[in-house]
């Protein structure tokens, strides 16, 4: 013979009732607006000691084919080729080849290498960020531009030995003047301070109420 059981009764044993807990957050907002407020003086303490850092980035993209055309044959005025061409394909590999040289340069020289998705949908990026990061401005565009400089000859010398010191091939090209700008900020410093300073003050009580609740229970 089966014992019958409340089960709707067991089953608001096992709820957890929020009401308790909103009013031991709401007694105690004073607790939590006051961590609230000690997270963000620690947090914009942070960002006011730790030193600044800026970085200095531009685009970068391949060498132009014909302008690696003209320079390797040195030509005035190059006859275009068939895009269908062995030349043109034996071009667009030193292409590659001075261009991904010259990135593996930069990279390391500790320069940063984003890719940009491509518009047209295809597979292989366009454009690629070059960035650099230092305590100052000035010397974040003074990095990034010597490891483009040095990049720029080692990847030509790698791959084109037979290239004259004069010529003014380029591994690859900028299509934009080097931008630099600040990394950090007070704001974030500040929201993100406030964000944890209220999880803990609301952990705090929630903590200091189930304790309380323990004891009375025994």
């Amino acid at each position: 013979m089966s014992i019958p059981t409340n089960s709707k009764a067991r089953h608001n044993d096992d709820e957890v009732d929020l009401i308790p807990l909103i009013q031991a957050l709401w007694k105690s907002k004073l607790t939590i607006i006051a961590a609230t407020v000690l997270g963000t003086i620690v947090s914009l303490a942070i960002y006011e000691t730790s030193p600044e850092q800026w970085t200095a980035s531009t685009y970068i993209t391949k060498p132009s084919l014909y302008s690696l055309y003209k320079q390797v044959n040195e030509k005035a005025t190059p006859t275009p080729a068939n895009p269908l061409s062995l030349e043109t394909k034996l071009y667009s590999t030193i292409q590659n080849d001075i261009f991904y040289s010259a990135m593996g340069v930069m990279a390391a020289k500790s320069i940063s290498l984003k890719d940009t998705p491509p518009k047209s949908g295809g597979n292989e990026p366009v454009l690629y960020i070059a960035s650099a990061t230092a305590t100052t401005a000035a010397l974040a565009s003074a990095q990034l531009k010597a490891a483009m400089d040095t990049a720029n000859t080692e990847a030509i010398a790698l791959n084109l030995p037979t290239v004259a010191a004069s010529n003014t091939l380029k591994a690859f090209n900028t299509l934009d003047e080097i931008k630099v700008a600040t990394t950090q900020n007070g704001k974030k410093y500040a929201l993100l301070g406030a964000f944890l300073g209220l999880i803990l003050g609301s952990i705090f009580v929630l903590g200091r109420f189930f304790i309380r609740q323990y004891k009375q229970s025994k």
